[in-house]
């Protein structure tokens, strides 16, 4: 439990630097950091549960989607005040790291691995946010007609 705790604010903590310095409003700043912390345990739950980063990246870039046009709802401000800083802690730095290591060492077997792990993992996120912006606006659809019919 105590991982998940600090690992919670390790993600709190290094998104509230990410969202002062590109000027995030200052009253959503403490819930886009408590969104960016709670997504980034439950990547490092699935990451664990699993040992696949792809499918972790996934959900969990899913699950920032929908908190994030829950929360843009509630604050009536942008959804990707909430996505943004919540896809931060789930980037893979390190990866795009040491592939580029490998690739200047000329280990280009190890190279191959880790871009593709990167890459995939990138993908993996943006298609999370993608479906879960399409799920949102397909759900406000349906829900509005049903409205309109009664």
């Amino acid at each position: 439990m105590s991982f998940y705790l600090s690992q919670f604010v390790i993600a709190f903590f290094g998104t509230m630097g990410f969202s002062m310095y590109f000027n995030c409003p200052k009253r959503i700043l403490p819930f886009a950091c408590s969104v960016s912390g709670i997504i980034w345990v439950l990547f490092k739950y699935i990451v664990l549960a699993t040992n696949n980063v792809i499918l972790a990246g996934f959900i969990s870039a899913f699950c920032v989607g929908i908190i994030g046009e829950i929360c843009a709802r509630i604050f009536k401000t942008p959804a990707l005040l909430f996505i943004l800083p919540g896809l931060v802690p789930m980037i893979p730095g390190a990866g795009t790291y040491y592939t580029m290591y490998y690739l200047i060492y000329g280990s280009y077997e190890i190279f191959r691995a880790t871009f593709s792990e990167t890459f995939y993992t990138l993908i993996a996120l943006s298609l999370g946010v993608v479906a879960s912006t399409g799920f949102t606006k397909a759900f406000v659809t349906i829900k509005n007609n049903i409205l309109k019919r009664d």
